[in-house]
């Protein structure tokens, strides 16, 4: 198959012009990686700039906390103790649980001196109670002149 001049030479034009659309394409591609490339880099940077300066900074609170549990007497976190070492949390003596046991009832006692039969406040101080070994609200029940019925029990049973 023969081509003639023209086409031969119409050919080499089209294969220029592909060479040069993947030259472009090709420099193009070679943009965009190298934006990417400096846009991660700057990340890299950064990342690399932030764990530089939290490592130490966690070093060194690490090592505050475990300076400050020694010293509380803690025990360390992977540490087992031994089981002829003193405990820090020792249980109560039965002097200790006597007196808590003894500040239980006071604060009993004073709250049960303080409320009333019918869950009221207490009354004043120095207020009497209206009858004898009653509970007061400080207010004085006086009856009214002709509520009707008896005020007492035996007044009932007397009219009936």
């Amino acid at each position: 198959m023969r081509r003639t001049p023209q086409e031969i030479v119409e050919l080499v034009v089209f294969g220029l012009i592909a060479l040069l659309l993947g030259t472009g394409v090709l420099w193009l591609l070679g943009a965009i990686f190298g934006l990417v490339g400096t846009v991660l880099g700057w990340l890299a940077a950064l990342l690399w700039g932030i764990v530089s300066f939290l490592v130490p900074v966690a070093l060194v609170a690490g090592a505050v906390v475990l300076i400050v549990r020694v010293v509380q007497g803690k025990s360390l976190p992977g540490v087992t103790v031994r089981a002829d070492a003193p405990t820090v949390d020792a249980a109560p003596t039965a002097q200790d649980v006597a007196s808590e046991q003894q500040e239980d009832a006071a604060v009993d006692r004073h709250r049960a001196a303080e409320a009333t039969a019918e869950g009221m406040p207490p009354a004043p101080h120095g207020t009497p109670p209206v009858a004898p070994g009653a509970p007061s609200d400080g207010v004085d029940p006086t009856p009214a002149p002709d509520a009707g019925e008896p005020a007492s029990g035996e007044e009932r049973r007397d009219e009936g």
